[in-house]
């Protein structure tokens, strides 16, 4: 007997199997002021996008083989020609970080679940 009723993820409210809710999830953030400026404060994130970081990054990954260097947490994943994170909560981060001098160097560079990764974030930025 196949299920005739599903809860919305959203308000909770009982939907029939295979429709959708009247409700609508929370709209997306709107761009404030600060976001148009961002590359002009954060110039190093233009780095993100070149293939020597992604080459770097490749490389943190897969010293770990998709584990979190700190709690051992799979948190990426190989999908035959390179690993992604997507989906899995991987975060690349760097060991150094490069407002402090760090550099893009896969030596610099380990994979952390988003737990651990935002861990050692606060823990930075509280000693800054």
């Amino acid at each position: 007997m196949g299920r005739t009723k599903t809860f919305c993820p959203y308000c909770g409210g009982i939907v029939p199997a295979g429709e959708r809710c009247r409700c609508r999830p929370r709209p997306k953030r709107k761009p404030t002021a600060a976001d148009k400026t961002r590359a002009q404060r954060e110039p190093w994130r233009a780095n993100y996008y070149s293939a020597e970081y992604q080459a770097a990054r490749q490389e943190a990954i897969a010293r770990t083989k998709g584990r979190c260097t700190d709690c051992g947490k799979p948190c990426a994943w190989h999908d035959g020609s390179k690993w992604r994170t997507a989906g899995m909560g991987g975060e690349v981060d760097h060991v150094t970080a490069l407002c402090n001098g760090g550099t893009n160097d896969p030596a610099n560079l380990e994979l952390r679940c988003k737990s651990c990764h935002g861990k050692r974030d606060s823990k930075r930025r509280r000693s800054n």
